[in-house]
């Protein structure tokens, strides 16, 4: 990876972008490059960490332009990660909520990321080690019910959304790696208390649900962030509305976070109200990949 700062061209457009007061993401669409490869940060409201930035990819891209990727669900991690804190990132990518993460628990902090496809496992590697974050813990992991081995089919390296590596069957079509699986409630037995848990797991949410059971029950999860996958879901039988009901259960209060235009445009300001954000917790049967967000 080249670390050097963006081309001009690009610098130019990032300056543009962020200055605009709406429609930068449809800017974005329509004129960002797919091509290059170097340094850039994310926004100095979001930590302003280093990463080696793909244009090829499309998280990547958008956080080099705009400093931040998907606006309400960065404030929303942001409002509940106190200095010193304990976050644990599930299906971490090239970092940019981990990053994001480390930066607000700060040197006190504790963050443990976890990503199984050894592709993302690198760049986030590399991150991690770009920004000298040493409250920063990888492991090369998938998120689970118990501890063992799972087939990950990973994404395709020809598409711009190289988030969607996922658990599944060893017949499924794609590249496929045999990875280590783990349940947050083993890695996080040490811990008091974990502030946050960010969960996207591709249609896995049942399984880490499950490995999460006795965190639940003792409400030592004060925070999650779960992005639900329905298809992906309903594709292998389980029911999406399970995992709903079995957060309740446990007693946790549930909001959708709104990922609406107008929402996005509230969440550049970094001092927005959270509630600003947040929908009822059933407008999550609205969208094809709600983001929720949990409160015990």
């Amino acid at each position: 990876m080249d670390q050097t700062e963006p081309p001009w061209r690009i610098r130019a457009l990032r300056r543009t972008l962020r200055l605009l007061p709406r429609g930068r993401y449809r800017v974005l669409s329509a004129v960002a490059p797919v091509h290059g490869r170097f340094t850039a940060r994310l926004a100095d409201d979001a930590g302003g960490a280093r990463f080696a930035c793909d244009m090829g990819d499309q998280i990547s891209r958008e956080v080099c332009l705009t400093g931040l990727y998907e606006p309400p669900v960065t404030r929303a991690m942001q409002q509940y990660l106190p200095r010193g804190g304990t976050a644990v990132d599930l299906g971490a990518n090239w970092g940019y909520f981990s990053l994001l993460a480390a930066a607000a628990v700060g040197s006190a902090g504790i963050v443990l990321s976890l990503e199984p496809d050894p592709r993302q496992f690198d760049a986030l590697s590399r991150n991690v080690a770009m920004n000298g974050f040493r409250q920063l813990s990888l492991l090369q992991a998938a998120a689970s019910a118990t501890e063992g081995h799972v087939t990950l089919v990973g994404y395709d390296e020809a598409q711009a959304n190289r988030g969607v590596s996922r658990i599944a069957e060893s017949a499924a079509p794609g590249q496929r790696f045999d990875v280590r699986s783990t349940s947050v409630d083993v890695l996080t037995a040490a811990c008091a208390r974990v502030d946050i848990v960010k969960i996207d797991v591709e249609g896995a949410e049942d399984q880490v649900l499950a490995g999460m059971r006795e965190g639940l029950s003792a409400r030592r999860y004060r925070a999650l962030v779960l992005e639900l996958h329905p298809d992906l879901l309903a594709a292998k039988g389980v029911d999406p509305a399970s995992c709903v009901a079995r957060l309740e259960d446990h007693g946790y209060r549930g909001w959708t976070i709104d990922l609406g235009p107008d929402a996005y445009r509230r969440a550049l300001d970094p001092g927005v109200a959270i509630n600003s954000l947040l929908l009822p917790l059933e407008r999550w049967k609205d969208t094809p990949w709600p983001h929720l967000l949990w409160l015990c």
